[in-house]
């Protein structure tokens, strides 16, 4: 058979080591060919491989050989278009190869889609996938798998409003970081700037979109509104952020309507929710707003099966600290959020 190679340790994240697998009728012939040398049986070598790096070569049996590599994701992507320039294909293997502990295909599709999921919220509900399955569809459906995505494909929050009113502030408080510039000069954020974070056990896409101004006659300004548009248009969920002096600008679509700076007085306005990302005050119950306007409790806990595997994960991890709805977010807020 023509030679093939499988990437047996994890895609979807880096590890301290690698495991390359080539499979084959003529090994020994393939092993010269790409230059690594002969390796018996049973025998383990440290070798240069192709150049990419220096590993372990480990020989399991006649047909099957194991190249050991640092599990950097450089490394391994380096290392298969090596092979492939070879003219090695790679194998996708089935999902039952790929997870020979399941019981059943549904099983099999339920562990691959919990090695991705992004959320914390996603573990229980998938857990519990099988079970729900192997009983059957009944004449009340399904789950709600377009609300339900969100556990697996971190959701795209956009944070929209007038400038110089705390919105990097919030998103450096939420992602327990520097991500966005936080100062007094109104126009700081020019440019969209975003973090993964995890809310209430939710993962979700942060964005801080640059400020809404009332003057758009500056080609810059109008430039930077203009792309803050753009992901209003597109988002989950819009948070119409303002201070207590200026209301928001209205949005079409989900949205919270969000008072920041709740320290320094409370807002004239109607709110969902009042914060402070430099007390925490509020930043428990905004979490749960947030995450239950995605996904909520109703859809979270029903019992009925969820089609979960046409909804692949986007394995977006990344930065960003997980902020709880409870009382525990309060002081975890006052102690990461930046000051300012």
């Amino acid at each position: 058979m023509t030679a093939t190679f499988s990437i047996e340790t994890s895609r979807q994240a880096s590890g301290a080591i690698a495991i390359v697998r080539i499979k084959g009728a003529d090994l020994d012939a393939e092993l010269e060919r790409l230059g690594l040398g002969s390796v018996g049986v049973g025998e383990v070598r440290l070798r240069d491989l192709l150049g990419v790096d220096r590993g372990v070569i480990a020989r399991w049996n006649e047909n099957a050989v194991d190249l050991c590599v640092h599990g950097g994701r450089g490394v391994v992507s380096t290392l298969c278009a090596r092979l492939r320039s070879f003219g090695i294909a790679e194998q996708d293997p089935g999902l039952r190869d790929a997870w020979p502990e399941a019981a059943d295909e549904i099983e099999a599709r339920m562990l691959d889609a919990l090695a991705r999921a992004a959320s914390p919220r996603a573990v229980e509900v998938l857990l519990a996938q099988p079970a729900r399955w192997r009983k059957g569809r009944k004449q009340d459906g399904l789950a709600d798998g377009s609300t339900l995505r969100h556990l697996l494909d971190p959701a795209l929050v956009v944070i929209w409003g007038p400038p110089n009113v705390g919105k990097s502030t919030l998103l450096n408080t939420l992602a327990c970081e520097t991500v966005g510039l936080a100062s007094d000069m109104p126009g700081t954020t020019r440019d969209a700037v975003g973090a993964c974070v995890v809310v209430d056990g939710l993962m979700v896409r942060m964005i801080d979109a640059p400020g809404v101004a009332a003057d758009e006659s500056d080609a810059v300004v109008a430039e930077a509104v203009e792309l803050a548009r753009s992901f209003v248009s597109s988002a989950d969920l819009v948070l119409c952020c303002s201070d207590g002096v200026q209301e928001p600008p209205a949005v079409d679509g989900p949205h919270l309507r969000v008072a920041l700076r709740a320290d320094v007085g409370r807002a004239g306005w109607r709110t969902d929710v009042s914060v402070s990302a430099h007390t925490g005050e509020g930043l428990a119950e905004f979490a749960r707003l947030l995450r239950q306007r995605l996904v909520p409790d109703e859809v979270l806990h029903d019992a009925r099966p969820w089609m979960f595997w046409q909804h692949a994960p986007g394995g977006s991890g990344g930065s960003g600290c997980h902020i709880a709805s409870s009382d525990r977010a309060e002081n975890q807020g006052r102690r990461s959020s930046p000051s300012g």
